[in-house]
């Protein structure tokens, strides 16, 4: 290890954050040279555009029960340490700076031979390592762009793998059509393993089809195997029957889920579906574990009330079919809410994400818009921001601190009214300040 393992840190910090190069040979090259870390625990892999999160989040409430459980989560809502977990909490500085003088050398290799690593390559190695060191019993790895050439995708062990949904997004990177992102997805596939479907559209169920074929696993659509009904929701939950389910048990049941969002049912049936694949019988669940655990899934930032009379809500919706389903969530919680109430927008995005779809699907259901700016190079500047929401005819007030935004949308609001912040976690972020809000009773 590095003299000056403060300054290997810095390295890590440094690296290249945006900028995506095809290959694995920079992640496996940091892998061997920590000793192989992954090859010490199993894995379960999750990709998709969106839920990752989610599905991730009901899995560790199960999962973690009984086992020493890893997250290696993407993107982290407080800082990189929240990207690194073990049973819930985040990795420490000390571990941290240690597991960045590990890689201090092989980084500066790869930097000679003109193929340095990227900084989330380097974090997924850091990760590797650091869950290996703690001696899990199964990480949770999300992938954190497409799926066939993630640096998430090599690391060993895996159970079964994941694709959560598959929607249009990055197609500078993953391709222009669905059919090339759900290909770039499908490569998560892994040999002899199972890869578990999130509720798709059946045109896109022949890419995975081959895939499997190709590396002889089995593809198993969770809308196959798995269905679940709406009972009821609150602000902080929802409850599901369960019409089928690859768990017999379970059938005909009703399970609370700690997760508000009706939307949770695509997740929920893709959750269950993965928890009664685990054919291993170290990590196979009860029934009574499995409600206990769902019971106490969270996933902070993800349509989670902060505060109350206004209600304040903050969804990390970050695409346009992410913005979709937060519209519908917010029309169907409209009957919980006091006849006259208004709905209050607070928004700021990424500048390579559809600004001017993620509007247009939330138009319909707010009635104030406060668009603001964040503070980072790939933040879509306030002017593209007025720009879409003029071209679309929305209403808005344009300011560019994102704390103010939030400040004035709040003290404008009568207690009756909603406020959801959304757009991209790191609004989310500035919303909940630097530690996570208490839940509201």
């Amino acid at each position: 290890m590095t003299k000056n393992p403060e300054k290997a840190f810095e390295l890590l910090d440094r690296l290249p954050k945006y900028d995506v190069k095809p290959g694995l040979e920079r992640i496996e090259f940091l892998l061997e040279k920590l000793g192989n870390p992954d090859k010490n625990f199993r894995a379960i892999h999750i990709a998709g555009s969106n839920g990752k999160g989610s599905v991730a989040a009901m899995l560790f409430g199960v999962l973690s029960q009984n086992h020493r459980v890893g997250e290696f989560l993407s993107p982290p809502l407080r800082g990189f340490s929240d990207r690194i977990l073990v049973d819930s909490t985040r990795i420490d500085r000390t571990s941290l700076v240690e597991g960045a003088s590990r890689l201090e050398k092989p980084i500066r290799e790869l930097r000679q031979k003109g193929n340095e690593p990227s900084f989330f390559e380097a974090a997924t190695a850091l990760a590797a390592w650091y869950f290996s060191r703690e001696e899990v019993d199964l990480a949770l790895l999300e992938a954190g762009l497409g799926g066939r050439y993630d640096a998430t995708n090599p690391l060993g062990q895996h159970l079964l793998s994941v694709i959560t949904s598959v929607d249009l997004e990055h197609q500078n990177i993953l391709g222009e059509s669905i059919e090339e992102i759900a290909r770039e997805l499908a490569g998560i596939a892994k040999p002899n393993r199972p890869l578990i479907i999130g509720p798709i559209e059946d045109r896109h169920e022949a890419v995975f089809d081959q895939e499997c074929l190709e590396k002889d696993c089995s593809p198993i659509y969770s809308a196959e195997e798995t269905a679940v009904s709406l009972g009821d929701f609150s602000w902080n939950g929802s409850l599901f029957e369960v019409n089928r389910s690859n768990i017999p048990e379970l059938e005909g049941k009703t399970l609370e889920l700690g997760l508000a969002g009706t939307y949770q049912e695509k997740n929920l049936t893709t959750a269950l579906t993965v928890l009664g694949s685990l054919k291993d019988p170290e990590f196979s669940s009860d029934p009574e574990g499995i409600r206990t655990g769902l019971k106490r899934a969270r996933w902070p930032g993800r349509f989670q009330l902060l505060e109350k009379n206004p209600h304040l809500i903050v969804d990390g919706a970050h695409n346009e079919p992410a913005a979709r389903l937060l519209a519908d969530e917010l029309r169907q919680y409209l009957p919980l809410r006091p006849e006259g109430a208004k709905t209050r927008l607070v928004f700021s995005g990424l500048k390579d994400k559809d600004i001017k779809g993620m509007l247009s699907a939330l138009k319909p259901v707010v009635d104030e818009v406060y668009l603001t700016e964040l503070d980072l190079p790939r933040a879509a500047p306030l002017k593209g921001l007025e720009k879409w929401a003029d071209q679309i005819g929305l209403g808005y007030r344009g300011i560019h601190s994102p704390k103010k935004a939030i400040k004035i949308a709040k003290e404008g609001a009568k207690p009756e009214d909603l406020i959801c912040i959304t757009g991209s976690l790191y609004l989310v972020r500035e919303a909940m300040g630097n530690e996570f809000r208490r839940e509201v009773e």
